[in-house]
């Protein structure tokens, strides 16, 4: 008998929880069951949050499917507010390179970001090549959803010329706070699936005041489309 996979759903700030549960208590699905966290903003709070969900479960982790929802901010001039992406690919941009062979933290907070190396970009690159992650993103459709990659940084990036740069350098759509830690933990140290989902809630020109006054209906969006990419994944389990 098939058993049932979780969805361990991973949201940094409270309307972001509270869109995407209140979305989710409305659905139905046949192969997936879901739970929804608030893990807090950035890569720490995302560390310990996914973390401590994924060791609680012990025996049952194996049939776990982490998944990342937030909002975020556009680094690519066709990315517009209220644009979604779906990602199974993210850069983690402020990692310290230590050697060829394998990414490893900083011990110390590094926010060097204005000169990304582009040689180094390759070796930053997460990405979940788990069957039915693949299979899942096969059956997104461009027209609904954006898919492409996703850069995370614990800065918040300001600046259109700052924001282009770092788009073209590192090949994504749009940074966020925590999508490179999910993948990082769930995939790299687990080998569990996953995969993001972003909706574009600042763009090339907003600032910070501009994000906070239409977080609300961006949430919103974030949650319905949580539910419109979850019925997908069911479908294909």
């Amino acid at each position: 008998m098939k058993r049932v996979k979780e969805v361990l759903i991973l949201t940094p700030t409270p309307n972001e929880y509270r869109s995407v549960s209140q979305h989710l208590g409305t659905a139905a699905f046949k192969n997936i069951l879901t739970e929804v966290i608030e893990c807090g903003p950035g890569k720490i709070n995302a560390t310990f949050a996914l973390t401590r969900e994924l060791l609680a479960k012990n025996g049952d982790r194996d049939q776990v499917i982490v998944v990342g929802a937030g909002t975020s901010g556009s680094l690519a001039m066709e990315m517009v507010g209220g644009d979604v992406i779906v990602s199974n690919c993210a850069v983690i941009s402020d990692w310290r390179m230590e050697d060829g062979q394998s990414t490893k933290v900083s011990p110390y907070a590094w926010f060097d970001y204005r000169d990304p190396d582009p040689h180094q970009v390759s070796r930053m690159v997460l990405e979940c090549h788990d069957s039915l992650i693949v299979e899942f993103m096969k059956n997104i459709s461009p027209i609904d959803f954006r898919l492409g990659r996703m850069m995370t940084s614990d800065a918040f990036v300001s600046g259109k010329d700052y924001k282009l740069r770092l788009g073209q350098t590192f090949g994504c759509l749009a940074c966020d706070m925590e999508s490179g830690v999910f993948g990082y933990v769930a995939g790299n140290l687990l080998n569990l699936p996953w995969f993001n989902l972003r909706v574009v809630a600042d763009t090339l020109d907003d600032s910070l005041n501009d994000y906070f006054a239409i977080e609300k209906d961006m949430t919103d969006i974030l949650g319905r489309k949580v539910v419109e990419a979850l019925k997908i994944l069911d479908q294909i389990i």
